[in-house]
């Protein structure tokens, strides 16, 4: 009986050791992590977005709201060509800050229907911008 008693104990203990046989990560492993860096908010801007803002460069139709934003931008800075309601923005003077609008738009807050309105009709909308160590992040969109 001894002998059982004796057996049963040095399982137990076994299977305690195996479970604590498992590599745990230690502190330094867990700092070692990158983190991101918070989203800054970079400027605002108002833009009235009407005909030419709705039609490519070669004159195609756009048919997603981020490309209507995006030559809007377009619109503004290289083209000059622009409505009173048309505010200047610190990001989208740079073509390259343009090329990222689509990623921006997609991690930002725009909806289905806003973007709908957008690519459907001249609206009015405000724009906050953000950067993330110091490029391009997000949009977030508000339709009027």
């Amino acid at each position: 009986m001894r002998f059982l008693t004796c057996a049963a104990l040095l399982l137990a203990s076994a299977a305690c050791t195996n479970e604590a046989a498992t590599p745990q990560p230690d502190a330094d492993e867990a700092a070692a992590q990158p983190t991101r860096a918070p989203l800054k908010l970079a400027g605002q801007y108002k833009a009235f977005l009407y005909g030419p803002d709705h039609t490519s460069a070669s004159g195609a139709r756009l048919d997603q709201a981020w490309q209507v934003l995006q030559q809007d931008r377009a619109n503004y800075h290289e083209r000059d060509v622009r409505q009173d309601a048309d505010q200047s923005d610190p990001v989208f003077a740079s073509a390259a800050n343009r090329d990222r609008i689509e990623d921006m738009v997609a991690n930002g807050n725009l909806t289905e229907a806003s973007a709908r309105k957008i690519v459907d009709g001249n609206v009015l909308v405000a724009v906050d911008v953000y950067t993330r160590d110091g490029e391009p992040a997000r949009l977030d969109v508000s339709v009027y």
